[in-house]
């Protein structure tokens, strides 16, 4: 899913651009609000899981969340804007990725 959603940055960069600002116009849809409220339920629900699973360290969902989120949505920015070296783009997301899967693990010392 992660990959899915930084391919997706990388390739409609100006569109993700575009989505972001529209849902603070005053003059949004109720349906397009609705819409960005429920973007994340796919994600929480595979989180929520991974806790039951003990396999997801324990807490509040959005606080476990924000943390993949963040850190998935600025490697996206950072490559999509061109301050990545290529190098680093090249297997940054692997990087990005087995960070965030170490960050989710349960803590060791529960």
């Amino acid at each position: 899913m992660g990959r899915a959603y930084v391919g997706f940055c990388l390739d409609n960069a100006e569109l993700l651009d575009l989505m972001g600002s529209i849902k603070h116009d005053p003059q949004a849809s109720a349906a397009l609000l609705d819409a960005t409220g429920r973007w994340s339920e796919p994600i929480e629900r595979l989180m929520a899981e991974g806790q039951r699973k003990g396999e997801v360290r324990e807490g509040p969902i959005a606080r476990v969340g924000v943390t993949v989120f963040a850190t998935l949505h600025g490697y996206a920015d950072l490559a999509a804007t061109g301050m990545l070296t290529p190098e680093l783009a090249e297997g940054g997301l692997d990087d990005v990725i087995a960070f965030i899967l170490r960050g989710c693990a349960p803590d060791a010392r529960a």
